[in-house]
């Protein structure tokens, strides 16, 4: 794991890509295991449910503000430092939520901890490309975000049962404890220092976002306004159509992303970006179609699949093709410019949702919505296939020479 010199990997299974792969799940879990309890938390000690709201919605806005800055950082900073600095600030802001009852406090350490987790997203992926073989660069990505996928869809149950048989404390200092195990981890890594002419060149507006990266990321905030209006408004459009246990839709599509993520990658690694990317919005799409005029459970679990499956395949190849188009040294900045656009979707597609529902009654205005979704998907397809046509034409005529 000790990989001073960063010589170019042959294997995509090696002992320091492992290891970040193993920082991700912890820092996911981490992550996850306070996302259900932590309103309940705040409301118990004297938080409106506004306020609740607030403050658990001040961690995306933090992120938002301060992912800019993190491109930057893991372009010219030391990832292995900058990882061990992230880890620092999410269990110091853990470890406030066990401590202080103060909602101020809270407040403060809430923003600490969404800091350390902007960093460190950023910075587990910079480092985590000095590790995959740049002939392995979707397949090692599509692996990278399995932590997230599993923790989204385990850690939260984990956390309520904790906080249901040990109390909420409890689970803030196991939930810190990871983050204590994931700089341990760290500690094994010496990565080689940055050039000092990287360390100190001027930063420019390329440095924050890379216009090479924003044709991928435009799409790919398709697939996170999707996410964001699903997250908002499925339990609601579920108990306007009478449905019950809509909670195992989040469960099954969680299932269904962490088996496809791995294959995507490793079929884009051999065949190209645009064999997976466009049929993943064309099926995305056409979940999106179909949800807003499901009337039972099956029907919506059906959506979830194929929401799910043209989800898995797409993310992570147009992440690959971000870092591959912007280039690995500028890996950080690839990185934020691609969660940036993330962060923004995700917020606007819940505003705009709540502005659609509230212009229709009863079930219009979710299927509305939900059919808005599916023609951003659509736009999406059409603007990639164009973007990435001169590309494509590019690499046939290559692989023809050869």
């Amino acid at each position: 794991m000790t990989e001073a010199g960063h010589t170019e990997p042959i294997k995509l299974w090696n002992m320091s890509y492992i290891s970040i792969l193993t920082i991700n799940t912890l820092n996911a879990f981490s992550f996850f295991m306070i996302v259900t309890i932590l309103s309940k938390y705040l409301i118990g000690i004297g938080a409106t449910i506004s306020l609740a709201g607030v403050i658990v919605g001040i961690f995306s806005l933090t992120s938002l503000l301060i992912r800019p800055a993190c491109g930057v950082m893991s372009d010219r900073l030391n990832n292995v430092r900058l990882l061990k600095w992230s880890n620092v600030l999410m269990g110091v802001g853990l470890l406030g939520f066990a401590f202080t009852t103060s909602i101020p406090l809270i407040i403060v350490f809430r923003i600490i901890n969404g800091i350390g987790f902007a960093i460190g997203g950023t910075s587990q992926i910079s480092l985590a490309t000095k590790y995959i073989p740049k002939n392995k660069m979707g397949e090692g990505m599509g692996y990278l975000g399995l932590g997230m996928v599993m923790g989204s869809a385990v850690a939260p149950g984990i956390g309520l049962s904790i906080a249901n048989n040990f109390g909420m404390k409890t689970t803030f200092l196991i939930s810190a404890s990871l983050t204590v195990v994931a700089y341990i981890l760290l500690c094994f890594f010496h990565e080689q220092k940055k050039k000092e002419a990287v360390v100190h060149k001027k930063i420019a507006f390329r440095d924050i976002i890379d216009p090479k990266a924003l044709p991928y990321t435009v799409v790919a905030s398709t697939f996170s306004f999707v996410n964001g209006s699903i997250a908002s408004y499925l339990l609601l459009f579920a108990d306007e159509k009478g449905i019950t246990g809509i909670s195992v839709y989040f469960t099954v599509c969680a299932v269904v992303l962490f088996l496809i993520r791995p294959f995507s990658g490793k079929l884009m690694d051999k065949k190209g970006i645009r064999i997976i990317v466009l049929p993943g919005l064309f099926i995305t799409a056409c979940s999106m179609f179909g949800l807003g005029r499901s009337s039972t459970l099956i029907m919506i679990l059906l959506t979830g699949v194929f929401r799910s499956l043209g989800q898995g395949a797409a993310q992570p190849s147009l992440q690959a093709g971000c870092i591959n188009k912007v280039g690995r040294d500028r890996s950080g900045v690839a990185t934020s410019t691609y969660y940036l656009g993330g962060d923004i979707a995700q917020g606007v597609g819940p505003m705009l949702g709540g502005v659609i529902i509230g212009q229709y009654v009863g079930i219009d205005g979710y299927r509305n919505l939900f059919d808005l979704c599916g023609i951003v998907m659509l736009i999406a397809l059409v603007f990639f296939f164009f973007v990435t046509k001169k590309e494509s034409k590019s690499n046939s005529e290559i692989q023809g020479v050869d």
